[in-house]
């Protein structure tokens, strides 16, 4: 876990950084990626986008660092995000020829080192979480044994007797039309309520 925490607190600080950069220089940071920023819409596009994202991130993964389950959750998110920065490059460089090939390279390589860095801290988390083997004792059932002797093999005929149905002393008859002579057993009560 205190890997996994290392991995989380650089990557929050240098986000932070990032965004901090770009809240407070867009020219310069938009220079550095090779982009003019010529009207305010653009100014105010690279503070929210670069600089609101980067800090969004960075406070997910300051918040995930209490709990190791949200840590795995962080963790996951950066392997994912920093791979689809890194396939994103790759996929511009492929469109372009591969004219740009040095452009930004430092970025491209900060991006892989990130992603497998949170790569290692989650498998490591995933691996200090797998069960241990019990050791080889007896251990009790999760039941109680009505008897304490071993249990018997089966055989054919074992078992409880068969269940048997008594016939009962009356059985009720199907109705017949015609047969109305016959007299009633309980007649109904035929006074007024």
């Amino acid at each position: 876990m205190r890997f996994a925490r290392f991995v989380l607190v650089v990557q929050a600080v240098i986000m932070i950084g990032f965004s901090l950069a770009y809240w407070v220089r867009p020219y310069e940071m938009a220079n550095l990626s090779g982009m003019l920023l010529m009207e305010t819409a653009s100014v105010s596009h690279m503070r929210v986008y670069y600089g609101g994202m980067q800090l969004g991130l960075a406070l997910f993964l300051l918040w995930a660092i209490r709990v190791p389950g949200h840590a795995r959750a962080a963790l996951a998110m950066l392997v994912i995000s920093m791979l689809a920065l890194v396939a994103g490059r790759l996929g511009s460089l492929w469109l372009d020829g591969g004219e740009l090939l040095g452009f930004d390279l430092v970025s491209l390589i900060y991006r892989v080192c990130a992603a497998l860095l949170a790569a290692v801290a989650l498998w490591m988390l995933r691996e200090a979480d797998a069960p241990e083997a019990a050791p080889a004792e007896r251990v009790e059932p999760p039941t109680r044994r009505l008897v304490d002797e071993p249990p018997q093999p089966f055989r054919l005929g074992d078992g409880p007797a068969p269940v048997t149905v008594d016939e009962p002393a009356f059985a009720p008859q199907p109705f017949r039309r015609g047969e109305a002579d016959e007299p009633l057993s309980n007649p109904p009560d035929s006074s007024p309520r």
